[in-house]
């Protein structure tokens, strides 16, 4: 089904929702997308999540999914990487408004896995503590071939001049999922655009630098999940950000590549997010 939730800006959050007429759901799972993706793309695990008795709400993203005004021009443009940031604690709120008293958990992908983190620590950690856990998969907090200084700065001057210029990631689905069928699923898609401003892509940047920084006040149990055979996001850092966090951590790595739920360790992720969830909920 899906809803909408009115934005901090007015903007309408489109928010597909999974599981959340259960009455004895055992918590909430605010999830958050990869770049290029949207909603209707994370319904399969959802629905899998659902079963195991968790409700679930997937929200597209800014410059992602359904252009409001049926323009892909829309797709890549954000007002500022703060919106991510507001949109996610926007639905927190609506989830408390439709169970009062669940618990709530976080999980993002990629783009959405670095979203995640940087909404916990651009919180106090007494904050933060509204969340049970967090489940951040291939979280994109550098990319594998990193920028350097000079491309970093170069950037940094387009995102002023040229905030709005975009370019095109074309789909490249041997760096998803190993499993062709489910990564044609996800780049043929009608909203899967490949597109990202000057202004979105240094946004995202300085976020990965921000979330690098702070890795020390996560303090909410995270499940960082790794995929061993990643060419899209870069290992190292996940590691030196579980390394920087400390017991916050539970990292694992899946022979897997970016995609692990849509890749052949699907399955084994999937338990591991019910079971990483389950072991902070009230008994």
């Amino acid at each position: 089904m899906k809803v909408q939730v009115p934005a901090k800006d007015g903007t309408a959050i489109p928010i597909l929702s999974i599981g959340m007429d259960n009455p004895d759901k055992k918590a909430v799972i605010i999830i958050s997308h990869g770049f290029s993706e949207h909603s209707g793309l994370y319904a399969e695990i959802a629905g899998e999540l659902g079963q195991a008795g968790y409700g679930c709400l997937i929200l597209d993203q800014r410059g992602h999914g359904t252009p409001p005004d049926g323009s892909k021009k829309w797709h890549g443009i954000i007002p500022g990487y703060q919106s991510f940031v507001d949109d996610i604690l926007d639905v927190t709120e609506k989830a408390k408004e439709l169970s009062p008293g669940v618990p709530i958990a976080l999980y993002g992908h990629s783009m959405g896995g670095g979203i995640v983190l940087n909404t916990l620590l651009r919180m106090s950690k007494a904050e933060q503590s509204q969340y049970v856990c967090a489940i951040v998969e291939s979280p994109w907090l550098n990319l594998y071939k990193p920028f350097g200084r000079l491309t970093r700065g170069f950037l940094n001057v387009l995102s002023r001049i040229l905030p709005n210029v975009r370019i095109k990631r074309q789909p490249q689905n041997e760096t998803l999922s190993s499993d062709e069928v489910r990564a044609k699923g996800v780049t043929e898609d009608e909203f899967y655009h490949g597109y990202l401003s000057f202004f979105m892509l240094n946004e995202i940047l300085n976020s990965c630098d921000f979330a690098m920084e702070r890795a020390g006040e996560l303090a909410i149990p995270t499940f960082l999940a790794l995929a061993d055979k990643e060419i899209v996001v870069n290992n190292n850092s996940m590691r030196e950000f579980a390394k920087k966090a400390g017991d916050m951590v539970t990292l694992k790595e899946y022979d897997s590549l970016h995609a692990i739920h849509n890749d052949k360790k699907r399955d084994e992720f999937c338990r591991d997010i019910i079971d990483f969830i389950g072991s902070f909920l009230p008994r």
